[in-house]
């Protein structure tokens, strides 16, 4: 369950009383303290534990995150009735500090406990021994990965971030850099590269080589460096790891999860007690699924999220047929006109309603469609046309689309096809900046204001200021 544990920003007084009892601390995270001999990792099952405890943090907070900032906050939904909440409004229309942090903005403290978790490890994994056969690189290559997955998303989400690569900090933090944010991230991207096998038991719910070369595709090209970009997403599609679902009903699967096109996901299994209330499953399942509104959320269709009328004819017109629209989404059964968001429907039988602690969807972080709509849009993007075309109609023939030869922007064509193939996923909003496309398809986000301006940046919180003594400063455009 998220904490959110940060005020408006007009509440400055709650910051002082951080400065006051935190020891200054930059970041309010439940600070993982260096092991004693209670609690130290002593063996190398427990370096398993502690990296498995990694992945438990990440998700606790990750798929609220990135379906709020990467789908939501995209405009890639709407209510679907004029009622209930302000979710999805408070995020597009970005009109003050107020709306982002009634969504959430400015709390990160989920990236940043998940990081001092990776920071203990990578300290304490070399001080064990009586570690099998490539144990000891892998559990490294792990937590470089949840690190600089972490450290990513971060600096996506805020630009130039506090950077700390230990467990326990004893002062503050200034925000560092990006371009030392992304020196550290693809430095521990190119160990994981080199530390992963390509396969484990743990099909792609824990970090792999093609992971670990898929997240650095997406850096290369956040960064626009199209060339590396091209050649990462090249090695993992050729790698022979990963295939696309074909049969358009096997679908689904590549949600219920570990689907042979599976990169990397955060996993929720009955079995394992992972199941989780959150955004994700709360704000687009609604009535077509089950009824409860103990949240004021999922039970009724006025607050659910889907397609209006509108985004269903821009995305999915009629009369061009797209296996995706008739499988990843249901048509209500009351206007015939909403269609409900449905990738995240597996629910677990019986469940308990009350909590909302029903759905074992897994959420993909990436998955091979993505990787190869990333190497189209780098091709593209490197004067390759002919090669970008082939990788996109990968895509759009296994949707049952009809090809792409010509016409129009190849650009905007890879972006539209990211965007409904993807849609849910987390990558949208980030998708915009990255192709710097912001300001012509989002309706909110004006040119003069979008990049140079930092208007597609989140802002921070006045707890985060205050707390780190004012070493912190607001991103600019929210000053």
């Amino acid at each position: 369950m998220i904490k959110h544990k940060y005020p408006k920003l007009g509440l400055m007084i709650i910051g002082l009383f951080f400065i006051i009892t935190s020891c200054k601390k930059i970041i309010d995270r439940d600070i993982i303290q260096s092991p004693t001999e209670a609690n130290a990792f002593k063996t190398p099952a427990d370096i398993n534990h502690g990296v498995a405890g990694a992945y438990a943090i990440l998700r606790t907070f990750l798929p609220d995150q990135v379906f709020l900032f990467g789908d939501i906050q995209g405009e890639n939904f709407n209510k679907a009735k004029n009622g209930g909440s302000r979710l999805e409004t408070d995020l597009q229309r970005r009109s003050g500090v107020g709306d982002l942090y009634q969504a959430g903005a400015g709390n990160w403290n989920g990236y940043y406990k998940t990081i001092a978790q990776c920071n203990l490890l990578l300290e304490t994994i070399p001080k064990i021994s009586g570690y099998q056969v490539n144990e000891k690189e892998r559990y490294i290559g792990e937590a470089k990965f949840i690190r600089a997955l972490c450290y990513f998303y971060l600096a996506r989400l805020y630009g130039d971030v506090p950077l700390s690569t230990k467990a326990v900090e004893i002062t503050n933090i200034p925000r560092a850099p990006q371009e030392e944010v992304f020196k550290l991230i693809n430095e521990d991207l190119d160990v994981a590269i080199a530390s992963l096998q390509n396969n484990y038991t743990e099909k792609s719910t824990r970090a792999t080589k093609g992971a670990a070369a898929a997240i650095k595709a997406h850096v290369m090209g956040w960064l626009r460096k199209y060339d590396e970009c091209e050649k990462l997403c090249n090695t993992v599609i050729t790698g022979g790891t990963y295939s696309l679902v074909q049969d358009s009903a096997a679908l689904i699967s590549i949600f219920i999860g570990k689907s042979q096109e599976g990169i990397f996901e955060l996993d929720f299994d009955s079995r394992n007690n992972e199941l989780q209330r959150n955004k994700v499953y709360g704000r687009t399942l609604g009535r077509p699924w089950y009824k409860d509104q103990s949240d004021g959320g999922g039970g009724t269709d006025d607050y659910v999220l889907g397609f209006t009328p509108a985004n269903r004819a821009l995305l999915f017109p009629t009369g061009v047929r797209d296996t995706r629209r008739d499988v990843w989404f249901i048509k209500d059964t009351w206007t015939k006109e909403i269609l409900f968001f449905g990738k995240y429907r597996t629910l677990k039988a019986q469940g308990d309603t009350a909590s909302q602690n029903i759905n074992e969807s897994n959420i993909v972080i990436t998955r091979l469609a993505d990787v190869i709509l990333l190497r189209a849009e780098a091709l593209e993007a490197l004067g390759r046309p002919g090669e970008a075309i082939t990788e996109l109609n990968k895509i759009r023939n296994r949707a049952k689309r009809p090809v792409y030869t010509s016409g129009g922007v190849l650009a905007d064509t890879i972006l539209i096809e990211r965007r409904k193939e993807l849609i849910g996923e987390g990558h949208y909003f980030f998708d915009l900046v990255r192709t710097r496309k912001m300001a012509k398809y989002h309706s909110k986000i004006k040119q003069a204001d979008w990049y140079e301006a930092g208007a597609w940046l989140l802002p921070l919180t006045a707890a985060n200021i205050a707390a780190s003594n004012f070493v912190l400063t607001q991103n600019s455009f929210w000053r």
